[in-house]
């Protein structure tokens, strides 16, 4: 494993790295990749808690799916925590509550029984236990979350974010519900630095799990490794 150092209307993007300086949880984000697809914005709007609106990007709804790896997992008080790396999946959606736009997650699934707990208990996060690996070697990327995502692919150039680029990596806010309350959690990093993927085989089961198709017609990108900071979570108002 190589651990590698929208649309016409301008979205309210809020990067709270220039906010409230206080974090509870940092992490290193590697070999995140993004495949996103548009899909049906009345479905999405179907799954969403009460309260969140999906974003569109020129008319269209978007969902996506992103593997990558966690490390580097450090607390306020503590230097990085040994031996906690893990593989992660998520699904994901674009969405608003009230202007602000961000991430709702369909399910985040992680090989890590100690990160399944501490999301679920203390963030209110969706996460599943699933058996996953992966690896990046020389550009090649592979990935197997069985039952779930088979990927395989080449790791291209760098490239200048477009529009929809910045519109599906960019945000700042994650959204989640514990069934009767919303919740939003602020994350602080520096800008994506994305790539090309080429060569791209892959099998989406991952999707379907939810109840939508796996997707065609795919942005793909590959991103560089991140820094990241967590917020505390935020409850927000029920109406």
């Amino acid at each position: 494993m190589n651990d590698a150092a929208g649309g016409s209307v301008t979205p309210m993007l809020i990067n709270v790295s220039k906010a409230s300086t206080r974090w509870i949880i940092a992490q290193r984000w590697s070999h995140v990749q993004f495949l996103s697809a548009r899909c049906d914005a009345q479905l999405l709007q179907q799954q969403l808690p009460k309260g969140l609106e999906v974003d569109l990007f020129d008319g269209s709804a978007w969902l996506s799916v992103v593997p990558f790896y966690m490390s580097h997992i450090r607390f306020p008080v503590t230097p990085a925590l040994p031996g906690i790396c893990l593989w992660e999946l998520n699904l994901r959606t674009y969405v608003r509550y009230r202007g602000a736009v961000g991430v709702y997650f369909f399910t985040l699934d992680t090989d890590s029984w100690l990160g399944q707990f501490i999301a679920r208990r203390f963030f209110h996060l969706p996460y599943r236990y699933r058996k996953m690996q992966g690896s990046v070697k020389s550009d090649q990327y592979v990935f197997n979350a069985p039952g779930s995502l088979s990927l395989q692919s080449t790791i291209g150039q760098p490239v200048n974010a477009d529009a929809l680029d910045d519109w599906l990596v960019e945000r700042y806010h994650l959204f989640t519900s514990d069934g009767v309350s919303l919740y939003r959690g602020d994350v602080a990093h520096e800008p994506w630095r994305l790539r090309q993927v080429e060569q791209l085989d892959w099998t989406d089961n991952l999707s379907q799990q939810f109840g939508f198709t796996a997707g065609t017609d795919l942005r793909v990108r590959y991103a560089e490794p991140i820094n990241v900071q967590f917020k505390p979570f935020v409850k927000l108002p029920n109406n």
